[in-house]
């Protein structure tokens, strides 16, 4: 595992538009605005103390509006449309009194100092309109940059807020990052299943010397690898077999390795339990079985 880092960059930063949050939830395509500078987040939390017998007897917290902050290098009339509610027609961008910006998601990545990176989205916000600064040339360069400032809140669907995942944590894949801009909910429902299991139910003359290996149809969580959820013994029941678990980088492959050279001519059964999960959470939908039998 790598050394837990602190954030000291950041990159790519797109929007998406919320187009439902009700009886579910739903963004448009993310879109990458261009040249992200800085992000800040800043979640408010209101508590409140109840007294009793002259003293403080129990308090309640609540999470309230987060202030965002955005400053990139610049953002497109395109971009500010969609952000703002305005109107772009023939390169030229219209703002009303009456425009309403629209719910939307935040998402970016930061790089840490162990050179692993973050992935955030906001889920939900409305961005103001931006002050506008324009400054005359000078004999040196003076960067102008727009800061977007918005308010966040909790979706109403699912009371969500934010999703972070770090490269560093033990259960990240690839893939994680791959799509993380791709949508910014993609709801998994899906139980894993077992695609292969070697050595191949019902089957004969299997090496003493074999491991045993299980192939998922996605990731699965590093923690649910344990022998309460792996479980290779003779077929009678009368003994469990000793050895060690390992899962792969892509977190598909189980492999059981046995301390010692498995007794010939027996047959043996292999139980994946219904205790492993995918990386949502959900669970193999039933107990997978599988027997086989030793040269």
């Amino acid at each position: 595992m790598s050394t837990p880092g602190v954030q000291v960059g950041l990159k790519d930063l797109y929007y998406a538009i919320q187009t439902q949050d009700d009886t579910g939830v739903a963004y448009a395509t993310p879109v990458k605005i261009a040249g992200a500078i800085t992000a800040k987040v800043s979640p408010k939390t209101d508590t409140e103390t109840l007294y009793a017998d002259d003293g403080p007897a129990e308090t309640a917290s609540a999470l309230g509006q987060i202030d965002v902050e955005i400053n990139p290098k610049d953002i497109s009339l395109d971009d500010q449309a969609a952000l703002l509610g305005h109107t772009v027609t023939g390169g030229v961008i219209y703002k009303k009194s009456t425009d309403i910006a629209p719910y939307v998601a935040i998402g970016f990545k930061s790089i840490k100092s162990n050179g692993k990176y973050r992935y955030v989205w906001l889920y939900k916000g409305r961005f103001e309109t931006p002050e506008q600064e324009y400054q005359t040339k000078e004999d040196k360069p003076n960067f102008q940059t727009p800061t977007l400032k918005g308010t966040f809140i909790k979706r109403d669907y699912d009371s969500a807020w934010q999703k972070i995942a770090d490269e560093d944590h033990p259960d990240y894949v690839a893939s994680i990052g791959t799509n993380w801009f791709t949508a910014v909910d993609t709801a998994d429902t899906t139980p894993p299943t077992i695609t292969t299991v070697v050595p191949a139910n019902n089957a004969t003359s299997v090496s003493v010397s074999s491991v045993i290996t299980w192939t998922f149809s996605e990731a699965i969580l590093s923690s649910v690898v344990i022998p309460a959820n792996f479980i290779v013994q003779k077929a009678d029941g009368s003994a469990q077999v000793a050895g060690s678990l390992s899962i792969n980088a892509a977190k598909t492959i189980v492999t059981f390795t046995p301390s010692s050279n498995l007794t010939a001519a027996t047959q043996y059964m292999t139980i994946v339990t219904t205790g492993v999960k995918d990386l949502a959470g959900n669970s193999l939908a039933s107990n997978n079985v599988n027997k086989f039998t030793t040269a």
